[in-house]
């Protein structure tokens, strides 16, 4: 058990160190596509963070966020139920989702700004479940549409969210 706790902690140190090398960086870019999210009629235009240096960036120093818009995280595999995100250097309040392979989601948290300079004073933000995948959009926006636990994130079938990747109509699912 020490030995679990001391690993995620060494994770945890050198997540940070990485993030901060990155904020001082060269600049990162991003790919986007759309992305759904069951219960929201349109699709989200999001950037894509697949690589360390884009998830360290992540959405740091910006001012803003369309309504509209997001970052989607993706990850090489499982990343551990004792993993999470924190807010260094984000000016923006954030709602994430973390979601399992199937795009189910796992755990909603909204997050806050991080008002230190030291990013080990910043709170972690742990969905106490495994992920593969994490959607962070504007503060409020899963609570405006009803977005719970359990629902999918998913790509939109011939540009629409109203259709669930099986084809079938998501209205009709239980």
């Amino acid at each position: 058990m020490a030995i679990t706790k001391t690993l995620l902690h060494l994770a945890l140190a050198a997540s940070i160190w990485l993030a901060v090398s990155a904020a001082q960086g060269a600049p990162v870019t991003f790919s986007s596509k759309e992305l759904c999210v069951e219960g929201v009629a349109a699709p989200l235009e999001v950037e894509v963070a697949e690589t360390q240096a884009q998830r360290n960036r992540g959405l740091m120093q910006r001012d803003s966020l369309a309504g509209d818009a997001g970052m989607l995280f993706l990850f090489d595999g499982p990343m551990a139920k004792g993993v999470g995100f924190y807010m260094y250097r984000t000016l923006i309040p954030l709602d994430v989702a973390f979601a399992d392979p199937d795009g189910r989601i796992v755990s909603i948290m909204t997050m806050t700004p991080c008002p230190h300079d030291d990013p080990r004073r910043c709170k972690v933000y742990r969905p106490g479940r495994a992920f593969v995948s994490a959607l962070e959009v504007n503060a409020g926006f899963f609570e405006r549409h009803g977005v719970k636990k359990g629902d999918r994130l998913f790509d939109p079938q011939e540009g629409r969210c109203d259709l669930a990747p099986d084809d079938e109509s998501i209205a009709d699912k239980d």
